[in-house]
């Protein structure tokens, strides 16, 4: 039996500075065991080639605990209020044949539209909401910008109509703290009220605009099966999920560290070329998503040089496997020009990131757009006073203070 270690994940001081956490996990091996909260005891894979290894193995490793042997979520989902339950109903739950059956669906909708083509409706959100800003001195661009354009540009691709974007940000503004289960429960009237609207406005004649990716979810067809409704509200609610909050933390938590780093911001500065790397360099640096959802072994067996039982619960830790030095050289750098750079941050196998695109579409533009309008923008006050959230799986600020004009 693998000792459980208590490591801090999730604190505020431990997202200010993982590094040193995260480099005495590796120390202890390539998988750590850990307790953790709401989830419970789980094995974490800390390096890059076990985390790649484990997204990879879909034989030995279930997403759904069902097919591990374990009744616990469909239990859990029996007792939950019918609006929540069905939440679980979108891909990320779902093992092959039902998730490729799903994820094809999905992909079909998602193909008729390019990243290419979305460039300028993303610019002009992006430059409305920096208009917002014009004669300001200090502004909180967690609240001004970096949440905002996510939001509006999931909003916009679903065709929700522009006064609902509103809605949606108090709906959902509680559940800042997944970690924390009474946070959990007083943000759950917010997202019954998203999944029931969501029904409604999905529905034929509901709201949706024409052309927005709930009408084309809605009409996708494939080998003759679509969504029923309760899978398309799931999957509607999943891609504003990962579409707003994922991206928000990856622009918030890049324009902080390269406000951090003046040599790599001058660069930057110096060379607007370098843009798509510095993204690259966000999502490992950063490492907006911290963790994967669960896996759940399929069989007793030996992995990785140990023992482990049907039915045991993984989750690969992408923080960790980001700084692998066995994988990237000098990895407590941040550095802009690093290529290759091979991180996780998107996940790998059959369940890699559906909108990684989009997601590395919106932060250049962000980077891009506030940069050039603001060349001399710096943070307010010390780097140590900057907030974040208590968050397992997400690295989150709570504010980005920023000066915008010298």
């Amino acid at each position: 039996m693998v000792e459980v270690r208590d490591f801090d994940i999730l604190t505020p001081g431990f997202h200010a500075n993982p590094f040193p956490t995260l480099d005495r996990m590796r120390a202890e091996g390539p998988i750590v065991r850990m307790k953790l909260p709401i989830i419970g005891r789980t094995y974490l894979a800390v390096t890059h080639d076990t985390c790649a290894a484990l997204l990879k193995d879909h034989e030995n490793f279930a997403r759904d605990p069902a097919n591990a042997g374990s009744r616990t979520q469909a239990r859990i989902l029996r007792v939950l209020p019918r609006t929540i339950g069905l939440l679980a109903l979108n891909m990320l739950g779902h093992d092959d044949p039902e998730h490729r059956r799903l994820r094809g669906l999905v992909d079909q909708a998602f193909m008729r539209r390019t990243i290419e083509a979305m460039r300028p409706m993303i610019s002009d959100i992006a430059d409305r909401l920096l208009d917002r800003l014009k004669g300001r001195t200090e502004v909180d661009l967690m609240a001004e910008f970096c949440r905002d354009l996510p939001l509006s540009v999931i909003c916009a691709m679903l065709g929700l109509p522009d006064q609902d974007h509103d809605r949606f940000k108090n709906w959902l503004g509680r559940l800042t703290d997944t970690a924390n289960m009474g946070a959990v429960i007083r943000a759950m009237p917010g997202v019954i009220s998203v999944v029931r609207y969501l029904r409604r406005v999905s529905r034929p004649a509901g709201g949706a605009l024409p052309g927005g990716l709930i009408a084309e979810l809605r009409d996708a067809e494939r080998d003759g099966q679509s969504l029923s409704e309760d899978e398309l509200v799931s999957m509607i609610f999943l891609l504003f999920g990962a579409g707003q909050e994922t991206t928000t933390h990856l622009i918030s938590g890049g324009l902080f560290a390269l406000l951090s780093h003046e040599d790599q911001l001058s660069q930057i500065h110096r060379d607007p070329g370098l843009i798509p790397t510095c993204v690259e360099e966000c999502l490992r640096y950063v490492s907006p998503v911290q963790m994967t959802k669960p896996r759940f072994v399929t069989r007793d067996l030996v992995w990785q040089g140990r023992q482990f039982r049907r039915g045991e619960m993984f989750a690969g830790f992408l923080a960790a496997a980001n700084c692998d030095p066995a994988r990237f050289e000098h990895p407590h750098d941040f550095d802009i020009t690093r290529h290759p750079n091979p991180h996780l941050s998107f996940g790998t196998g059959v369940h890699f990131c559906l909108g990684f695109q989009l997601a590395r579409a919106e932060a250049a533009i962000a980077f891009e757009r506030i940069l050039a309008r603001y060349p001399n923008m710096r943070l307010v006050g010390q780097e140590r006073k900057i907030e974040w959230r208590k968050r397992l799986g997400i690295r989150a600020l709570a504010r980005l203070p920023v000066r915008l004009v010298a």
